[in-house]
């Protein structure tokens, strides 16, 4: 499979590569490809490449010491008794040099047993620091690398040369996986910049095809995917999965959420913490005006579309009933960050700060800053005839009435597809559609 984009972390590997000894720690959701980047980098180096099991510690050290054998040619370590990681690290690090050393998916070690981060800190410090060896451990399990093996109190703190948080792709990039680009771009707003997901969606021709057969059958991917996305961070899953169905029903203040969970807002919070801290949920405050009144919405969009199409389903599904109703809802949601993000990596106008305006029931999708001029645009998921587009520009002009904003205002419009952009962009308008993306 060909693989795409990854040009700046490749760069930033062999740069530790050259610099060696170095220590370099790779974290990321699952199936956001950290093993494959690492396994492209790896390609020409002499590698120690080791998968960790979701296992018991037994299980992990009797696959730890085949692999060990294999890459040494000593099988005499595969009939060692241990109980101990050190032993197995300490014997890896006596007998390698000029080499690259992979742990991937340490955090199952981690959840098997914790001394593994203090032996390999005993192991770096005696021995691979003072080597021509590059160290990498990746995981998939955020919390864990956040408070394992990144924060001030893991064995590991300060002996890191390099960390990469390796995020989707952006749209860009994901628009390679498809041949029919706008059938790709609703692909990337139904499942993001995960790698599996944009391949599995290459294989069909219509987002209603897709859909149907990946979100609303009971052996589509997505029928249970949240489960295993949340499942590996969270526990209290009933209160997350409450909380996110709450944001998905329009319940965006802390208030409302904690009024559609019947629970006190202070203790809905740190709910709330810890789905932004895992990347699940954004909070977002308006960029002009009072800041005091945040609202969240569902950041991950899969576990969007799976909370506006399965979820309310799941019945239907089951008895081979489910509808594609709720499908415009999300592409139009998801089509509002896309084009925020198309204004970030296309750069067609200058901007400073980015964000979204509202005030007394009044909203603006889009607001860009920049020194003494700000940019005002809606954003329509559907086709706009030269009317239709008018009318929205000059309801944004009325809406700019209300922005405190003492420089000079631009206004403009991004739908699906708009009729005469070429004479609306003449007249002063800031105008783009797909065909711009």
């Amino acid at each position: 499979m060909e693989f795409i984009d990854r040009e700046r972390e490749m760069k930033v590997l062999e740069r530790e590569w050259k610099n060696r000894p170095s220590f370099l720690v790779l974290y990321g959701r699952r199936r956001v490809g950290k093993t494959r980047l690492i396994r492209e980098f790896s390609r020409d180096k002499i590698t120690f490449f080791f998968t960790f099991p979701e296992a018991i510690k037994e299980v992990q050290m009797k696959e730890f010491k085949g692999a060990l054998a294999s890459f040494l040619g000593d099988e005499l370590i595969s009939k060692v008794e241990t109980d101990n990681w050190f032993d197995l690290l300490n014997y890896l690090a006596e007998r390698v040099d000029d080499c690259l050393i992979v742990l991937d998916e340490f955090t199952y070690a981690i959840k098997s047993d914790r001394k593994i981060l203090s032996d390999l800190q005993r192991v770096w410090d005696g021995i691979l620091s003072e080597k021509k060896v590059m160290l990498v451990i990746s995981g998939s399990l955020l919390g864990m690398m956040w408070d394992d093996v990144l924060s001030h109190a893991s064995p590991l703190y300060g002996r890191r040369t390099r960390s990469i948080h390796l995020r989707p792709l952006n749209y860009i990039n994901a628009l390679k996986f498809f041949g029919d680009k706008e059938y790709g771009l609703k692909a990337y707003m139904l499942v993001g910049g995960i790698p599996p997901y944009l391949r599995l969606a290459s294989r069909y021709s219509s987002v209603e095809e897709f859909v149907r057969e990946e979100f609303l059958s009971d052996y589509g991917l997505f029928y249970d995917e949240p489960y295993v996305i949340l499942g590996e961070e969270l526990r209290e899953l009933k209160t997350y999965f409450s909380i996110l169905k709450a944001i998905a029903d329009g319940n965006r203040r802390l208030e409302r959420i904690a009024n559609y969970l019947g629970l006190p807002a202070r203790s809905v919070y740190p709910y709330l913490e810890t789905l932004m801290r895992l990347g699940f949920v954004d909070k977002e405050t308006p960029i002009l005006g009072s800041r005091r009144v945040s609202l969240y919405r569902i950041s991950d969009p899969v576990l969007l579309s799976w909370f506006l199409l399965t979820y309310p389903q799941m019945a239907d599904i089951s008895s081979g009933t489910a509808r594609l109703d709720n499908l415009y809802r999300v592409l139009s949601v998801r089509f509002e960050e896309l084009a925020r993000e198309f204004l970030v990596l296309k750069r067609p106008i200058e901007f400073e700060k980015l964000g979204r305006w509202w005030f007394r029931g009044e909203e603006i999708d889009i607001v860009t800053l920049r020194e003494d001029t700000t940019t005002l645009i809606e954003v329509k998921w559907r086709d706009l005839s030269e009317k239709d587009a008018r009318r929205v520009l000059k309801e944004l002009e009325s809406k700019s009435k209300l922005v405190h904003f003492k420089g000079s205002f631009r206004f403009g419009i991004i739908g699906r597809n708009v009729e005469n952009k070429e004479g609306l962009r003449e007249e002063g308008y800031l105008v783009w559609d797909l065909e711009d993306f």
